[in-house]
């Protein structure tokens, strides 16, 4: 599918909106939830964007109504429950993270913002040594472009920190360029495998979510230690140990072989036109509450 890339260097394409609804849907559903949480706990929450970009994208009108990034969003959906967040926002590029500081403040979003350039992996680290001693509740999140190279290395490093075994994981892949990266020996960055994206970051309980674009087969990858997490049926994500979420699996490793439910045999997503992302306005309480 042909791509865009916006002025500070983000990619966008026809797959854009799916992904920005379901992580809208997602910070929302998550929000509602620590927000039980923390009234009871008095515990901080983290949130650690590993490709935050600008926040801001005008760009992205071109395939939908969004406009905005996954660190705006995550931070309008965290203070709509009265959660200020600590954030951690990581980029390569320093006009991204410019941009985003200015759109902070602009939106009056309330968090207490620290900004890393440079390489994610390197920020990651630089993070973990930042952690204060107390417990946490939060989400890390990696979105890269096109290169798909996820630090899953330092992802499972930093979960290893006792205050991080409540702060959980979302991941956005795209798993056919993940298979074209593995075997290609042009490749010139550490590159890991589909499993090892999916099952190497040390969390016990994971989802995936049905895939979007019939080419290049965009999910989500959602991770926590949970072990009543269920799913996530209104944005199609599903556990990897449900007869569903075992078929997406295959279909995401073996395509032609394993035609998932919801998919046509020519790759065509049966969902697309009429998938219902609205963010039901209901009570915290109601949809997979954290007990």
């Amino acid at each position: 599918m042909a791509q865009d890339t916006t002025s500070t260097g983000q990619q966008y394409s026809k797959s854009t909106p799916y992904k920005l609804k379901g992580f809208r849907y997602l910070m929302s559903y998550h929000s509602r939830v620590c927000k039980l949480i923390l009234e009871k706990t008095k515990q901080p929450y983290i949130y650690i964007d590993l490709n935050c970009g600008a926040g801001y994208q005008p760009d992205y009108r071109k395939f939908g109504d969004e406009d905005l990034g996954s660190p705006i969003i995550a931070l309008q959906e965290l203070n709509k429950e009265g959660i200020e967040p600590i954030c951690h926002f990581c980029d390569a590029s320093h006009k991204s993270l410019d941009i985003l500081k200015k759109a902070i403040k602009e939106l009056n979003l309330k968090c207490d913002p620290h900004y890393w350039p440079g390489e994610n992996k390197d920020s990651l680290l630089r993070v973990s040594r930042d952690l204060a001693n107390s417990q946490f509740n939060g989400l890390v999140y990696s979105d890269p472009n096109g290169k798909q190279d996820f630090p899953i290395k330092e992802i499972k490093k930093v979960f290893e920190f006792p205050q991080m075994r409540k702060v959980d994981l979302l991941m956005n892949v795209a798993t056919t360029y993940v298979k074209r990266w593995e075997s290609n020996p042009k490749v010139n960055w550490e590159v890991y495998s589909l499993e090892e994206i999916i099952n190497g970051h040390g969390k016990e309980k994971i989802f995936v979510r049905n895939p979007e674009n019939p080419s290049l087969k965009w999910t989500f990858i959602y991770a926590t230690n949970w072990c009543k997490q269920k799913d996530l049926t209104a944005i199609k994500l599903y556990s990897i140990d449900t007869d569903l979420g075992k078929r997406i699996l295959d279909h995401l490793f073996n395509p032609r072989s394993n035609p998932l439910p919801g998919i046509y045999d020519d790759g065509s997503v049966a969902i697309q036109g009429d998938l219902n992302l609205h963010i039901p306005s209901s009570n915290p309480g109601e949809e997979n509450s954290h007990e």
